[in-house]
């Protein structure tokens, strides 16, 4: 295959738990991807990460490394209040990126990304790993291929162990997008109800309904502090209902997951990841491989014809409304 070099900006926590081991397990199946260097404004953490999975080169200036290593592409892992401005700095600079979720705050941040993709001529990409993951899409290869009804209905079940962040919308734009993966349409509005938890900080239950331009409905309980740590995803047609119990960051309840298959009031089967040396990885398993890999094909192949940073725009816009504790969100 094509060789494909790939350079990475920002060598933060997340970026050492999942990219990291993911290029490592990516480089094993395809030896034409190379992790050429990685740049981090601490030039220690940078040199730190690349000995740690296997990278040439690193740097404390991402646009001394841009210029010398000529990469096909960057992965911006930068933290959630510096990507939007970082990523649209590499895409003005003729760069294709994959960035990390969410790929801005608010509107305002991704139309000035979208406006630096045009600018620059440079297709983006946003590290949305549920739309990668294995067991989600064997869901949806399943409804597709036996199943074959339309959907009516996507759910999501978004628990975590005592996450009390002061700002759950960083997360919870995951299930939103996901949902919106799983209904393959775009979404036309959504409501909100919030639950205020009795903790020893600030945090609530949230809870999202939603329509979709297709006709699918869905909705999403966000549960941050309880007993369990999983997400499960359901989608119902009028005879059949599957439920994946899918793998989460650092595994969660859950693992190694499954799909469960009812059909007419029974239950069919419960189908597993489908085999893979990869399976024993939570990385994997989680789809963070499957976006790495993504990123790497497209570098190779092409980028589809739809803008992903547009697609995006409405899950960050929902996101936005939970920050702000809105009830209400309708498109345009």
């Amino acid at each position: 295959m094509k060789k494909v070099k790939i350079c990475v900006l920002g060598t933060g926590s997340f970026a050492r738990a999942v990219h990291g081991p993911s290029y490592n397990y990516l480089r094993n199946e395809d030896p034409d991807v190379e992790y050429a260097a990685v740049a981090d404004l601490d030039g220690e953490k940078a040199a730190h990460f690349a000995a740690m999975f296997n990278i040439p080169r690193s740097y404390s200036d991402w646009r001394e490394m841009a210029e010398k290593e000529k990469p096909d592409g960057i992965c911006v892992l930068t933290g959630v209040a510096a990507t939007s401005r970082t990523a649209s700095e590499v895409l003005l600079e003729g760069i294709p990126v994959m960035m990390e979720k969410p790929p801005g705050r608010n509107r305002e941040e991704i139309l000035a990304l979208i406006d630096a993709a045009k600018k620059g001529n440079a297709p983006a990409m946003v590290a949305f790993n549920r739309r990668y993951s294995p067991l989600l899409n064997q869901m949806l290869e399943i409804r597709e291929k036996e199943c074959g009804e339309p959907i009516e209905h996507v759910h999501a079940e978004f628990y975590r162990y005592e996450r009390m962040d002061d700002d759950f919308s960083t997360t919870s734009i995951h299930g939103i997008d996901a949902i919106r993966h799983l209904s393959g349409g775009a979404y036309v509005d959504a409501d909100f109800r919030y639950q205020e938890l009795q903790r020893e900080k600030p945090a609530r239950n949230i809870y999202m309904n939603c329509r979709f331009d297709n006709g699918v409905y869905g909705s999403v309980h966000f549960i941050p502090s309880t007993a369990a740590a999983f997400e499960r995803y359901t989608i119902t047609t009028r005879h059949w209902t599957l439920i994946a119990h899918t793998v989460i960051p650092g595994g969660g309840c859950d693992v190694p997951g499954h799909i469960e298959i009812f059909k007419d009031g029974s239950r069919l089967r419960n189908d597993y990841a489908k085999p893979t040396w990869l399976n024993r990885y939570d990385v994997y398993l989680a789809g963070y491989y499957g976006e790495n890999a993504a990123f790497a094909d497209r570098l190779r192949n092409g980028f589809p014809a739809f803008n992903d940073l547009e697609m995006s725009l409405d899950a960050v816009e929902l996101a936005d409304c939970i920050r702000h504790q809105r009830e209400f969100w309708k498109k345009g």
